[in-house]
């Protein structure tokens, strides 16, 4: 193994926890939002950076699953790339959430 597979892949699996760790805490922020009444305080969540490193993660971990496993993505590829984008809620995945908008808006 050389030192800059290595490296690549240290690097790949840290944007792959930075990731799933991001887009779990996005998730209970936005159930949180959710749940909230008008007015209460909800903590903030990460922005953007889950969904963006998980997008780099896709685009360093397709060519050496295409090479290993001999499996060539072809048109999948363009469909597994913004995968990470949509599934993180403060990406793109708030469009997927739009229906589930918050409950318990109207003041009691």
């Amino acid at each position: 193994m050389s030192g800059g597979f290595f490296l690549g892949l240290v690097l790949a699996s840290m944007l792959w926890l930075f990731f799933a760790f991001g887009v779990v805490v996005n998730f209970q922020v936005w159930r949180a939002w959710r749940k909230a009444k008008v007015g209460e305080r909800v903590p903030s969540g990460i922005p953007f950076l889950p969904g963006l490193f998980g997008a780099i993660a896709m685009f360093l971990t397709l060519p050496a699953l295409a090479r290993w496993l001999g499996w060539q993505p072809g048109g999948w590829g363009a469909v597994l790339l913004p995968l990470p984008l949509v599934l993180d809620v403060y990406c793109l995945g708030w469009i997927l959430l739009l229906p589930f908008g918050r409950r318990g808006s109207k003041s009691n």
